[in-house]
């Protein structure tokens, strides 16, 4: 199990840029969804809901996360599973 919780690790886990000359998903976007995960909880709510239909608008590669990167930790967080590890 990882030391932080997971609301904290989410907020201070830093995801890699996208590789050289691509495109990733729009940092501010993602940032803003893992926010309101992170929120829910330090809550104790359920944030399934906002992890359907996620579409994350593209940016270059100085404004964005790797597509990847993005797409792995929130198939985790879908499934249930701990992305700490």
């Amino acid at each position: 199990m990882a030391d932080k919780p997971l609301e904290e690790w989410l907020a201070s886990h830093p995801l890699k840029k996208p590789g050289m000359f691509k495109d990733g998903y729009r940092r501010a976007d993602v940032d803003d969804v893992l926010d309101k995960i992170a929120d829910r909880l330090r809550a104790n709510r359920q944030f399934a809901d906002l992890l359907l239909n996620l579409d994350f608008p593209t940016a270059p590669r100085a404004e964005a996360y790797d597509r990847a990167q993005v797409a792995n930790l929130f198939d985790n967080l879908k499934w249930g599973s701990d992305p700490r590890k």
